[in-house]
């Protein structure tokens, strides 16, 4: 079976595995993603030895097409979180399988 894994899910894991209060999971979990955000907006990077590295990916503007109109139009640059594997889940994904 597949398994998902959202915030609610990293709340409940450590609700239950180290058996502490669900509003201090949540707290934690909260306080561990807004780090990461706040790394990330200001130009930083996020890198989690074992799993991988978050940066910003600057996206140039660019010529594109309205689908309906067929009208040419410049989509402006924007700024792009971008997640690169560490070499370490890449094998442990291949080797899984």
């Amino acid at each position: 079976m597949t398994k998902f894994v959202n915030k609610e899910s990293l709340i409940q894991t450590l609700y239950s595995q180290y058996h502490i209060k669900k509003k201090d999971a949540t707290d934690i979990v909260n306080t561990i993603f807004e780090e990461m955000e706040e790394a990330l907006i200001t130009g930083g990077t996020v890198e989690i030895t074992g799993f991988g590295k978050f940066t910003i990916f600057d996206r140039k503007s660019r010529m594109g097409i309205n689908p309906i109109t067929r009208e040419k139009m410049e989509i402006p640059a924007t700024k792009l979180p971008k997640f690169k594997p560490s070499l370490t889940l890449k094998k442990r994904c291949n080797d899984k399988y």
